[in-house]
């Protein structure tokens, strides 16, 4: 089965689920397209409120990146395009007009950690595991990971787990600032549904204004640091160079077109 993004719609909440279980739900630049593909159509949609980013696969949220694709980076030029592509969907999340939550099913490693990051909460089940392991595999966060963690949890802890490629559990996700909510794995979605509907609740118009605030009071330089962070991922593809595939799985398979 071709990895595609599965659209739900429950009232006025919009569900965007990563379906791609041959590989492990490895966030390539084909599924990063059909995300943004999705929240251009959501973000002018007033029946939308809130819109939430999942997995349909059992017990992971995202794998990684794609190994393949990343292999295929031909040079640093190639490497600072695919950096800035897939960025540029992250910040799409980021400044969404309508709140954006992620709901994290399992393991959120790699570029999974990225996109989670890039949401204006994070809710997890108390099964679910982190890391960010790209270092150890001979390059770095690319999508803006990097300066998302640090802002979320600080410079000492975002040097540790980026320098080490350390996976924590969800506990300690949660005690660090990376997770917002933690549940029991079966009270996931109904849990996370519930916060959704809380938020799409409130006038739109001031939810837009409120986090655009909170955005660039807290973020006003994260352009700069998204770029910095590009330039250094197109480096070190300056030769063939692994993924951030932790899991072996994700290792076969086709690309998406």
């Amino acid at each position: 089965m071709e990895p595609r993004v599965i659209h739900e719609r429950d009232g006025n909440l919009a569900i965007l689920l990563i379906h791609n279980p041959r590989l492990r739900n490895a966030l390539s630049e084909g599924i990063v397209s059909q995300l943004r593909c999705a929240l251009l159509v959501l973000r002018e949609d007033p029946q939308v409120g809130t819109v939430i980013i999942g997995s349909a696969v059992e017990g992971v949220f995202v794998s990684g990146g794609n190994i393949r694709e990343l292999r295929g980076l031909d040079g640093s030029a190639e490497g600072l395009r695919f950096a800035e592509v897939m960025q540029s969907v992250l910040e799409l999340i980021e400044e969404f007009p309508k709140p954006v939550l992620a709901v994290i099913n399992g393991f959120c490693l790699g570029a999974g950690m990225e996109l989670a990051m890039a949401a204006d909460l994070r809710i997890a089940a108390d099964t679910a595991v982190f890391s960010s392991p790209q270092v150890g595999l001979g390059i770095t966060p690319g999508l803006g990971g990097g300066q998302r963690m640090i802002r979320l949890c600080g410079r000492g802890h975002a040097k540790r787990l980026i320098l080490t490629g350390e996976r924590i559990d969800a506990a300690e996700a949660y005690r660090l600032g990376l997770v917002d909510q933690l549940v029991p794995a079966a009270d996931l979605w109904r849990a996370a549904k519930a916060v959704a509907m809380k938020l799409s609740s409130k006038p739109q118009e001031a939810m837009t204004l409120a986090k655009r605030a909170v955005n660039h009071s807290s973020q006003s330089s994260l352009a700069s640091g998204c770029a910095y962070e590009a330039a250094l991922f197109g480096l070190v593809h300056h030769s063939p160079a692994s993924g951030d595939l932790p899991l072996g799985t994700a290792q076969s398979g086709a690309t998406c077109d």
